[in-house]
């Protein structure tokens, strides 16, 4: 075992404090060899160790991110023994101080393709085995690509003779001009949000401080989900004002408090400007209701992938505002205070998790189009191609991780489909191929007595009326559609879900998918012959939408049953769990369910009601079930006639929150509306059905 640093490492380690940079070291060996050569590295210096060897005195292996964001530690040693997950890895990264370095513990590199990384389970589903990780491979050339700083235990090094780099000092010109922009903007117009938005290490959380500072005789909270990943805000802030910088476990300094989320909006406390640090991690829905209370808001967060919801917050959210508020502020930290500009330790990590893809777009030349599917071992062969698809499917969904990279290369049952022109993807499909599994097992799951992992939709599926064909045989979920902007609207989407279809069909019984709920989206899988199974019972932390489980209806397994099952659920829930669906969802899911006969009892009742002066007690019940016996009456319906269906009759909305909206301030007009409401359904039943 080698005894001893490499004697120049500590002139590289002043080198880097003075060029205000941090570094990436790797420790390539054995796990105990890696471990003690870590303590006698940092030695008693302040260090962070992500390990979950339980023997490691102060080792860490958090669950949830946010429990290290937030700090800084001059050597970070992450324990790749312990198993690489992007995720943590890429968060890791940010607790590394100036000067400092980011420690790298694992096996030699030569041994990294055929490595038991005990992490890799994760990527598989049940009944799954691997021999090997592409994204450990790809790994692996990254790092020899980018000349990395490696010890070996063999003894061998990779070290530079010396660190070359200007001497770097402090500089907060950026932040400064920010915070005057900033102050500016709140003094002279009232009720406009503001978007910041930094790459980590920015100095976003000390801008928020200065801020806070600027408006010190005025209320400001700082808000965030955790109090010491704002303690940054308040630091600079105190330091601002000539005050004593408060402790983590202080929540109130002068005129700034610190609250979370849910407090702010329950307790709804008198607040002159809102401050939002990572506004990626909160849930769209809860900003939504933070905007609504706080106009005088600052939404700031840190956009690298792994802080939250990140693109759910850029693509949702920026969306909502651009509506509500179109005269928003959205501003960007571009230079780094944490560190020097040119941080190695960044520039690694960006390449090595593809944190820096980028699509680059070209204009649409449909004649040239073609159809293909990729394979992981072409992907991690050709960095241009991963780079470019891995930024089309970032771009494409509001929930990307940088987890999702390793899903990507290391998951045997996903299947990559790709439409090229000119060798640029310019829409990417991916398919998890699912089921298969044995009877005994599938029988388990159908009792809910098993959860293997993978598997969502057969799952799913089988547990709606416990048919275990959905687990027995294979079907294929469309896990993610993307097309780039540049080629939206051009029915490539669709096309490509065609050609999917058409690779696997002689392989699969069924295919699906599942999404947030919206009517748009609903409208383009319905569009392609997906019919809905399954909405879901809980909305979505991120996008606040139910997921919904749709299958093709060329099934080889019959799906009546469930679909009826279906039917009914939704017509139960839609005035308790989702009484406050949009109408025009509603109304897409509604005309996606089959139509039965109309009883004739039912269609007399009709007909005797149409004759007459009617009352809403009369009306009310017949309506609704004419529209769950024949749901795609709604379609032939005036929109205001289905908006009346819709939340009066099936979501049961009180007449008076919809007063506005349909116009319905007296009883007398809420009277006509339900009259000439039932003129309409009894026209359109006489039209599909016949007079009666």
């Amino acid at each position: 075992m080698q005894d001893c640093k490499p004697f120049n490492l500590d002139s590289l380690l002043l080198a880097l404090q003075n060029a205000r940079h941090r570094q990436l070291l790797l420790l390539c060996g054995s796990r105990s060899w890696g471990q003690a050569y870590f303590q006698r590295l940092a030695q008693s210096t302040e260090q962070l160790i992500l390990s979950d060897d339980s023997t490691l005195d102060n080792a860490v292996w958090p669950q949830h991110l946010h429990q290290i964001l937030g700090q800084e530690f001059d050597f970070v040693l992450y324990d790749g023994y312990s198993g690489i997950v992007p995720n943590k890895l890429a968060a890791c990264t940010g607790t590394v101080r100036t000067g400092g370095l980011l420690v790298l513990l694992l096996p030699e590199l030569s041994n990294l393709v055929s490595w038991c990384d005990p992490a890799l389970t994760r990527w598989l589903s049940e009944g799954e085995q691997a021999t090997q990780s592409p994204f450990l491979k790809r790994f692996a050339h990254q790092i020899q690509q980018q000349n990395c700083w490696i010890i070996n235990e063999s003894g061998e090094t990779n070290l530079p003779t010396q660190y070359c780099a200007d001497k770097s000092t402090l500089d907060l010109q950026s932040q400064t001009h920010l915070v005057a922009l900033i102050t500016a903007h709140f003094q002279r117009a009232s009720n406009t949000p503001i978007l910041l938005s930094a790459d980590r290490g920015r100095g976003k959380s000390a801008t928020l401080g200065l801020i806070a500072a600027a408006f010190a005789d005025k209320q400001v909270i700082l808000c965030a989900q955790q109090r010491r990943a704002v303690q940054n805000g308040f630091k600079h802030y105190a330091q601002a004002l000539n005050l004593t910088v408060p402790a983590v476990n202080q929540n109130h300094c002068q005129k700034l408090s610190y609250m979370p989320p849910d407090i702010v909006i329950a307790t709804k406390p008198q607040c002159d400007i809102l401050l939002i640090d990572e506004a990626a991690a909160i849930p769209v829905p809860i900003l939504k209701q933070l905007l609504a209370l706080y106009p005088n808001i600052i939404f700031a967060s840190t956009l690298v992938g792994y802080e939250g919801n990140g693109r759910g917050y850029t693509l949702r959210f920026k969306a909502h505002l651009k509506a509500e508020h179109p005269h928003f502020l959205d501003l960007h930290l571009r230079e780094p205070i944490r560190y020097g500009a040119g941080d190695p330790l960044e520039q690694h990590m960006r390449q090595l998790l593809a944190l820096d893809s980028q699509y680059s777009a070209i204009e649409p030349a449909q004649s040239i189009l073609e159809y293909s599917e990729v394979s992981r071992d072409t992907l991690i062969h050709n960095e241009a191609l991963l780079q470019q698809i891995f930024a089309l499917l970032v771009l494409a969904h509001y929930q990307t991780s940088v987890n999702d990279l390793r899903q990507l290369l290391d998951s045997p049952s996903n299947r990559l489909f790709v439409v090229s022109q000119h060798q640029q993807p310019v829409a990417v499909c991916l398919v998890g191929l699912e089921g298969n599994l044995t009877s005994e097992l599938a029988s388990k799951i159908a009792l809910g007595e098993r959860r293997p992992a993978g598997h969502l939709m057969a799952q799913q599926l089988t547990q709606l009326l416990g048919n275990t064909q959905y687990c027995t045989e294979q079907g294929a979920r469309i896990v993610r559609i993307a097309v780039a902007p540049s080629h939206q609207k051009l029915s490539i989407g669709s096309e490509l879900i065609r050609f999917v279809m058409a690779q696997l069909n002689s392989q699969v019984s069924y295919f699906g998918s599942s999404f947030g709920a919206q009517s748009q989206l609903l409208h383009f899988w319905q569009q392609l012959g997906f019919k809905p199974m399954k909405l879901g019972f809980k909305q979505d932390k991120a996008s606040g939408e139910f997921a919904v489980l749709v299958v093709h209806d060329s099934s080889k397994i019959a799906l009546s049953a469930e679909q009826d099952a279906f039917t009914e659920q939704l017509f139960f829930a839609l005035s308790s769990l989702y009484d406050r669906l949009p109408w025009t969802l509603v109304r897409s899911l509604l005309s996606t369910l089959r139509d039965r006969g109309l009883p004739e009892q039912l269609y007399k009742q009709v007909a005797y009601l149409a004759s007459k002066t009617a009352t809403e007690q009369q009306i009310a019940p017949v309506i609704q079930q004419v529209i769950k016996a024949q749901p795609s009456i709604i379609n032939s319906l005036s929109r205001i006639a289905q908006q009346q269906v819709i939340q009066l009759l099936l979501q049961r909305h009180q007449p008076k929150e919809l007063a506005k909206a349909l116009k319905l301030e007296s009883k007398k007009q809420l009277q006509l509306a339900y009259q000439s409401l039932l003129s309409e359904v009894y026209a359109e039943i006489t039209r599909k059905n016949g007079p009666y």
